[in-house]
């Protein structure tokens, strides 16, 4: 749900707070909606103590004023007792006051959180998903997903969650990074429309390029694995690194987070592979596999 809430205004979807949302993982949501509502169960239980107490109090002072209008030995006891539990007693009822009242925030933030995980979860996984089914139905689009660009790429200076495409035609694919927006370009998500960003898999310039042997020839492309991206548990979280050449300066674009978790970012980093590949060999890769069209459509 935040991913489709956010996804529009890029403002939104560089703030920290959306960023940390959605690099974590469900199993990570499920372990801090967890752990929230144990420590609101442990506070609970010392408020019950603390108000458990101020009960006690109030009602041991209120027999003994009412034990010192019946027998001498009451009347003494009432006259002292009350007198060295007043401070005792207010501070308690202060106490108890104040926990209760951050016992009722406590509940209504454990709550709050409780139904945004499960509705974010259901979102994501009839939304989010059927978003990237559209993207998929394309003849020219081999996979696709939502992940976080961490950079590298010239044109985007601020990090944030993207859609992710493999793309193109067999002799010019393309790793995609798509942000939805109001601009009419390509693709079409509901009533909205998006733009886009290509990272070459192949350099189709001639071997007259410009670009510098130092970066490589012409139609190299590397992609490589990394854990660089923390987790906000033990652990860390895969990224794909994607270098490659543009007039005559290389680039190294990091993407990683992605929506199903590490094993997608090796799927990625094996159909990019396969796709390179495909291209190079015309060698269909084995299994179920779908080959980019041979040419761009009209």
């Amino acid at each position: 749900m935040l991913w489709s809430l956010t996804k529009w205004n890029h403002k939104l979807s560089t703030m920290r707070l959306t960023r940390w949302w959605l690099r974590m993982t469900v199993l990570d949501r499920f372990i801090l909606v967890s752990v929230c509502n144990f420590l609101f169960l442990i506070y609970s239980f010392f408020t019950f103590l603390i108000w458990l107490m101020n009960y006690g109090g109030r009602a041991l002072s209120g027999a003994l004023s009412s034990a010192g209008s019946n027998s001498l030995f009451g009347s003494l006891l009432s006259a002292n007792i009350p007198k060295g539990l007043k401070f005792v007693l207010g501070l308690l009822n202060f106490v108890s006051g104040v926990a209760v009242f951050f016992e009722v925030v406590f509940l209504i933030f454990v709550f709050a959180l409780s139904v945004f995980f499960i509705i974010d979860l259901v979102w994501d996984f009839l939304g989010t998903r059927r978003e990237l089914a559209n993207f998929t139905a394309e003849d020219d689009v081999i996979l696709a997903t939502r992940g976080e660009y961490i950079g590298g790429h010239p044109e985007l200076p601020h990090s944030r969650f993207v859609y992710l495409i493999i793309g193109g035609t067999q002799k010019n694919p393309y790793v995609g990074i798509i942000l939805p927006s109001f601009q009419p370009i390509k693709y079409k998500i509901s009533e909205y429309k998006i733009i886009e960003y290509k990272i070459p898999l192949i350099d189709i310039t001639s071997t007259k390029s410009s670009i510098d042997d130092k970066f490589g020839k012409p139609g190299i492309f590397i992609f490589s694995m990394t854990s660089t991206t923390p987790s906000i548990w033990e652990g860390s979280r895969s990224a794909i690194n994607i270098e490659y050449a543009l007039a005559g300066r290389k680039y190294v674009v990091e993407i990683g987070s992605f929506l199903r978790g590490n094993d997608e970012v090796q799927m990625w980093k094996n159909y990019l592979t396969c796709t390179q590949a495909e291209a190079d060999t015309n060698k269909k890769p084995f299994g179920e596999w779908k080959s980019l069209p041979s040419e761009e459509k009209s």
